[in-house]
């Protein structure tokens, strides 16, 4: 049967076939994380930090067509192989090395863009031999020199990965180093630009974080609250559109480029934030006061520039974190949120 359907399916002109159901930009969340374990981008990492990675080696071409390896050679990606990526939603993205055993870098605001090797949405097709996915979002957080972490007053310098277990969803990572199991546990913290580690030795020794300017220190547990600043902005695999003069389409791209649909709805459908649909010209309701405010697009801009100038009843400050966008893009998301009808 199932071939049946398959063949059924083929026969359909394109423009008549169901869409496919996978995300090119997947995004989790605080409550449910997404855990994604692939060959990941490389935004930058100091050279020092893969003390233990082994160089990638070019490879022999591979003709599809003729089933064979060709006469070239294909360079290694540009990427960290099998790092594990983990989407907390808007507020926190962050990925950490089960080589080095540590958080590699950490950003917020997106996730992962698939599309160069997942395809196109529409057709399923790839892209390109281009394995690495694209960053969404702004980078806060790059990892720094050899790993930071001494047990006792020694470096760690050969850990050995055990793996993660989750825990209400949320990964802990485990690793042995000098006789010791280490685990953490990395969340959002209040900030923009910040997440916190829980770090955690089995048996107790006092534990010491040491990371350019940044130290924690504790006795068999120990908590790193780091706070970064923006290194950089991301917009996931190119944007096919003109970014340059506010329009919707442009909004459009801005607004899934940044997950922003992981929050927000298009629908009137409950999410994490206020929905869209309908959402121009209507009175809100700020937390906090009695007062009313007109949604109209000097509030919308305010909102997207500055979350917490005028937070929506039932929503607490810092729920939305604060994004890098040029007033041009602010503007392209306004036209968009002023399209999006109510649903009827």
């Amino acid at each position: 049967m199932k071939s049946l359907a398959l063949l059924l399916l083929s026969a359909l002109p394109l423009a008549a076939q169901p869409l496919l159901t996978f995300n090119n930009r997947p995004l989790g969340s605080v409550e449910s994380p997404l855990v994604i374990q692939s060959y990941l981008p490389d935004p930058g990492i100091d050279e020092a930090v893969f003390a233990r990675h082994h160089k990638g080696l070019a490879a022999p071409s591979y003709s599809p067509k003729e089933g064979r390896d060709g006469d070239g050679t294909e360079k290694p990606g540009a990427g960290l192989p099998a790092g594990i990526a983990v989407s907390m939603g808007p507020q926190l993205a962050y990925v950490f090395d089960p080589v080095e055993c540590r958080p590699m870098y950490a950003w917020q605001g997106g996730f992962l863009d698939f599309t160069p090797y997942w395809g196109d949405e529409k057709r399923g097709s790839r892209v390109s031999k281009d394995y690495v996915p694209r960053l969404v979002g702004t980078l806060f957080y790059k990892a720094e020199g050899e790993h930071p972490l001494s047990i006792d007053g020694k470096p760690v310098r050969d850990p050995e990965y055990i793996g993660y277990a989750l825990e209400k969803g949320v990964p802990r990572f485990a690793f042995k180093a000098g006789g010791h199991v280490v685990k953490v546990k990395i969340h959002p913290a209040k900030d923009s630009f910040s997440y916190e580690a829980e770090w955690t030795c089995d048996p107790p020794a006092a534990l010491a974080w040491k990371e350019g300017s940044f130290t924690a220190k504790g006795d068999g547990k120990m908590t790193c609250a780091f706070t970064g600043k923006s290194l950089g902005d991301f917009h996931g695999f190119e944007i096919k559109v003109d970014l340059s003069k506010a329009n919707v389409e442009a909004g459009a791209t801005l607004f899934n480029a940044y997950g922003c649909a992981g929050c927000h709805s298009t629908d009137g459908s409950k999410g994490y934030g206020p929905s869209l649909a309908g959402l121009a010209d209507t009175a809100k309701e700020l937390e906090g006061s009695n007062e009313k405010v007109t949604a109209d697009a000097a509030y919308l801009f305010e909102s997207i520039k500055n979350p917490n100038a005028k937070v929506a009843k039932g929503y607490p400050p810092n729920y939305m974190p604060p994004y890098q966008l040029k007033d041009v893009e602010i503007n392209s998301l306004v036209l968009f949120i002023q399209s999006i009808a109510k649903p009827e």
